[in-house]
């Protein structure tokens, strides 16, 4: 249905709900396609909302709990986080400060993901700010071997090489996504 030009005048707009009227029952299409007459085109879908970013108590929660701690004095002493944060100094006073955590042990946040595909984009992830090898490959930790990483990586860098048009910096942080998972495979 292409869309309209001109609206409909009263007139005409009566003439098609008489047109539903003389219908012995109507149905819900029979509804739908007068609406769409009216509007001039078929309706559209509204774009899914795009997810919210996790406010900063969120993020502060979210980490506390993955150690098991109710404060953040609590979270300095704990030996597993010290252990985790062994020559990195955090400061623990800004949402940015507590978003590194966030990222490092819970995951990306919602608002991070699924992006739209472009220079620094790969399946979703932006490559530069996150290392998450296993997604940006689109593969299965517990099932991939090492020629399906060798694979996944040769794919990527014919699109994301230099001398393709890609970004070198993207090239490097595939190479050490690649030699990452490499190191980890019996």
């Amino acid at each position: 249905m292409a869309a309209r030009s001109k609206k409909l005048t009263l007139t005409e707009v009566r003439g098609l709900i008489q047109a539903l009227l003389a219908q012995p029952e109507l149905s819900e299409a029979d509804l739908l396609t007068f609406a769409q007459t009216i509007n001039g085109a078929a309706f559209k879908d509204p774009p899914p909302p795009k997810p919210k970013p996790p406010t900063a108590t969120e993020i502060k929660n979210k980490v506390l709990a993955h150690f098991r701690c109710k404060t953040v004095t609590q979270l300095r002493k704990d030996k597993n986080f010290q252990l985790s944060m062994t020559g990195e100094e955090v400061a623990l006073k800004t949402k940015d400060d507590w978003l590194v955590l966030y990222r490092r042990f819970i995951g990306i946040p919602a608002n991070e993901r699924n992006l739209e595909d472009g220079p620094t984009v790969i399946n979703g992830i932006d490559v530069l700010q996150h290392f998450r090898p296993w997604v940006v490959f689109g593969l299965d930790p517990k099932t991939a071997t090492a020629d399906e990483v060798r694979e996944a990586f040769r794919r990527l860098i014919q699109v994301h090489h230099p001398d393709h048009g890609g970004d070198p910096r993207v090239a490097e942080r595939l190479q050490t996504m690649k030699d990452s998972i490499l190191a980890l495979m019996p």
